[in-house]
């Protein structure tokens, strides 16, 4: 019993210290990692008039997400996008579960010559798809030119050997449970 008391008596001394708001920061970082609900408290102790409120949402989202490993929570359709200036890869992507919010991926785009020799992009972006939602996304794909889409179409599913088409698909997921 003395030795509860004193345990006490010293985490009083330290919030008193160095304040309640840091003491209850470092217990919502190490308690709350991967949640919604550990985001929503980072935000609320982080507000300043100093930083913009996408710049704090977003520090806090990476701070807490963490890596999903599952086959639904990013699915969709996508495809190449050619402008002047640059190649992307644009879509739209679904979270097909009801128990978590995805917030950043890893798009891996697989370029198949004439002699089926592959050429593997992988680009990541941050994105927010609320639980059975759907959010559009755009990631830059700088080491492929835009003439390697000339006459270049999608590869069959169940093809074995594909040549002189493109593949695509969702390599990492990370987000936040409810």
């Amino acid at each position: 019993m003395k030795n509860y008391l004193i345990v006490g008596l010293i985490c009083i001394i330290a919030a008193l210290a160095i304040g309640f708001e840091p003491l209850l920061r470092t217990i919502n970082d190490a308690t709350r990692q991967g949640t919604l609900r550990g985001v929503e408290v980072c935000i609320d102790y982080s507000s300043s008039d100093l930083l913009a409120d996408d710049a704090v949402i977003a520090t806090c989202v990476a701070t807490f997400q963490r890596r999903l490993y599952g086959n639904d929570y990013a699915t969709g359709r996508a495809g190449p996008e050619i402008d002047r200036r640059r190649v992307s890869w644009e879509g739209t992507l679904q979270n097909k579960t009801s128990d978590h919010v995805t917030t950043w991926v890893k798009i891996s785009v697989s370029l198949y010559n004439a002699e089926g020799d592959e050429q593997e992009v992988f680009a990541e972006t941050p994105i927010w798809i609320d639980p059975l939602g759907e959010a559009d996304f755009s990631v830059e794909l700088s080491d492929i030119e835009r003439e390697q889409f000339d006459d270049v179409e999608f590869c069959d599913y169940d093809d074995t050997e594909p040549k002189g088409c493109v593949t695509w698909g969702v390599t990492a997921v990370m987000g936040l449970s409810i």
